[in-house]
């Protein structure tokens, strides 16, 4: 439990059972004074306590809460702590529910619940603060070795003048010459092992590229040394925005991603499309059968409209809509592509003739987008995603227009909240970019909020 982690974070661990303990104690206290607690009812709420203790400790492992203060914001440390709080608090109350439904019932482990949480949470704030305030006056300090010069190295050199607070002191550098840095120069790579054992050093971080000459060397000396590094990415690699080892059949890897990668969001995000489209499907039944009746009796022609379009990493698929416009609307579109209202490669008219009457008012309240909820159960698409352009659309992109087909393409996003066909196409792509870096499903569930006043007001929509 407390191997690979630093005293301060052993310690840590053991304040919160100590204050878990504490707040067992007070929600006793509390309890009692609600209703008095029988002698055969102590083992029972003490199995609450002990159950609680057990998940707290597989959750905060889970969510890492006892890493390094030094790399984690307050925000951060303070959402892995409220992730292990719920895991442990929903583990909990299925565990209690299953031995006797009735200690659930009773409020005696909400009581319990709420003094943990304050107690645990308020104690990492003090503590951090504390640590802060020992690191900006020299106390608690890091040692740290450069391997490296040059820009880089003066980037980390800011960063950690900076930030006090890290508590980080830089001995000195080696480089195979003196570049200026304004720190002592200890020698080429050759003097490591010499500055490592005459020296304090807890950390060496590599500035220099990992090709350069005497790097790798350097590196596997520190590994027999038993020391920490870290190597600060070059420029090509630090343009993509985020990075994760990965296991390939035992080869060690580092897979760079250019949007964030939230495993069990991205499991919940697709459980989320399953369950609504497919109860959409069910609900909206009887309207499709009152679409369909209505578009095959104003016009010639099916009344579903299928189109392929360009879904994730250029994946080509039919989406589905119904048909508002009337069979030959694409022969039709070239006569018409002087009158294109939109900027780059998108089609749009306000005010097109090649709608048909029922078409307006299906896409005046976006009805005709409803049959896009079985692309959305297929996995074609999403319910909240940048839009699936056509084929034609996406040969005449710049190669920042095609982050948007880094992730699933949906039926509603930034872009359709935000004034749909009266924002520009750059403005749009860059909505659409906005959303890939962003992405959160926490994101997701804001815009399917924001979503449906936005159609039943039809802004933007033609």
């Amino acid at each position: 439990m407390l191997r690979g982690r630093g005293t301060l974070e052993n310690i840590s661990e053991i304040v919160d059972i100590v204050l878990m303990s504490i707040g067992f104690s007070l929600a006793i206290e509390l309890y009692q004074i609600k209703q008095t607690i029988k002698g055969d009812d102590w083992a029972e709420y003490f199995l609450i306590y002990l159950i609680y203790l057990l998940t707290w400790i597989i959750g905060s492992n889970i969510y890492k809460v006892y890493q390094s203060r030094r790399f984690t914001s307050a925000g951060r440390e303070l959402t892995q702590m409220l992730k292990a709080h719920f895991f442990s608090f929903a583990c909990s109350m299925i565990l209690i529910n299953l031995y006797n439904p009735n200690l659930i019932r009773n409020r005696f482990f909400f009581y319990f619940g709420a003094f943990v949480v304050c107690l645990t949470l308020g104690m990492h704030i003090i503590t951090r603060l504390i640590l802060q305030a020992w690191r900006k006056v020299g106390r608690n300090t890091r040692y740290v070795l450069i391997l490296g010069g040059g820009s880089a190295a003066e980037l980390y050199l800011q960063k950690v003048k900076a930030n006090p607070q890290l508590g980080y002191r830089v001995i000195g550098y080696l480089a195979p010459t003196k570049n200026g840095l304004k720190i002592p120069y200890l020698g080429d790579y050759t003097n490591l092992e010499s500055v490592v054992s005459m020296n304090i050093v807890d950390l060496t971080v590599v500035t220099a590229l990992i090709t350069e000459k005497g790097i790798q060397e350097s590196i596997e000396i520190l590994d027999i040394m038993g020391k920490s590094v870290a190597v600060l990415l070059d420029d090509i690699v630090t343009k993509v925005a985020r990075s994760r080892p990965v296991d390939f059949g035992g080869l060690s890897m580092v897979m760079y991603d250019s949007y964030p990668r939230r495993p069990w969001q991205e499991v919940g995000k697709r459980g989320i499309d399953v369950i609504f489209s497919g109860l959409g499907l069910i609900v909206l039944s009887p309207l499709f059968l009152v679409i369909v009746l209505a578009i095959r009796l104003t016009s010639k022609g099916p009344a579903i409209f299928a189109q392929e379009r360009v879904g994730l990493n250029g994946r080509p698929f039919k989406i589905y809509k119904f048909r508002s416009m009337v069979v030959n609307a694409e022969e039709l579109k070239e006569r018409l592509a002087d009158l294109n209202e939109m900027s780059g490669p998108v089609f749009k008219i306000t005010n097109d003739p090649r709608v048909t009457a029922v078409g307006k008012y299906i896409r005046k309240t976006s009805i005709d987008e409803l049959p896009q909820l079985f692309n959305v159960f297929k996995g074609d698409m999403s319910l909240v995603g940048p839009r699936p352009p056509l084929t034609s659309e996406v040969n005449l992109y710049d190669s920042k227009h095609r982050k948007r087909l880094a992730v699933r393409p949906g039926i509603t996003c930034i872009w359709q909240i935000s004034g749909r066909n009266e924002v520009g196409f750059e403005e749009w792509m860059e909505m659409d970019a906005d959303y890939v870096d962003r992405w959160s499903l926490w994101l997701d569930m804001e815009i399917l909020a924001r979503t449906l006043p936005v159609v039943l007001g039809r802004k933007g929509a033609s």
